[in-house]
């Protein structure tokens, strides 16, 4: 009897125990917006540590590619970002330990795109069409964001996720030869503000 009591306390001991783990997620919010939005397409991916219980230290990655062609205009722009900070779980104060987290994130980001106008047309009924173009030029751009958001464990180690971020412009490339069409990572531009949401499909490696 004694035996079996202490083995059962030594495993549920073992099952608090902190064990570290990786997680590898793909930001699925591109193709949504692609329905909305056609002319954009952005893709990202992130990895984030556990490194100790309930913090996390994350990367995310991703690239930026826009087309849009009108009767007026055509304009092309290529890029990638990074985002670098770190997310906090508040569900181990509802529930205890568990392999959902409900995350309050803090991120810094950087994006650099390359975009051109090769072909724009200025109407004009009195002197006539006027056709001209703006070579490929270079926008950069950090900022830092905040946000909320929730990962909850749908198959073992498989993982959905949202999160909803609030985004401020620290600095950005002055006075450009013409403002980006969408600001790869940060959003839309001609404002110092964003808000994003973003859904990704996570798969979580547990280090035991």
């Amino acid at each position: 009897m004694t035996m079996t009591m202490n083995l059962s306390l030594a495993a549920g001991e073992n099952d608090t125990i902190f064990h570290p783990s990786v997680r590898v997620g793909v930001d699925v919010s591109g193709f949504a917006r692609q329905i909305i939005e056609p002319e954009v397409f952005p893709i990202g991916v992130s990895v984030d540590f556990e490194w100790r219980e309930n913090l996390f230290a994350v990367a995310e990655a991703g690239m930026l590619r826009v087309e849009v062609e009108k009767e007026t205009h055509q304009y092309t722009a290529d890029g990638f970002f990074g985002r670098a900070g770190a997310d906090f779980n508040l569900l181990q104060y509802i529930t205890g330990p568990v392999n959902d987290a409900v995350l309050v994130s803090l991120r810094y980001g950087y994006s650099r795109t390359r975009q051109e106008a090769p072909f724009i047309m200025i109407p004009d009924e009195y002197w006539g069409d006027h056709q001209t173009a703006i070579e490929g030029d270079i926008y950069q751009a950090h900022w830092i964001e905040a946000g909320i958001g929730l990962k909850t464990e749908i198959l073992r180690n498989f993982y959905i996720g949202w999160s909803l971020r609030g985004k401020i412009l620290l600095n950005a490339t002055s006075e450009p030869e013409m403002d980006p069409y969408y600001v790869g990572g940060f959003g839309g531009s001609g404002s110092n503000t964003a808000m994003t949401l973003h859904y990704s499909l996570y798969y979580r490696f547990p280090f035991r």
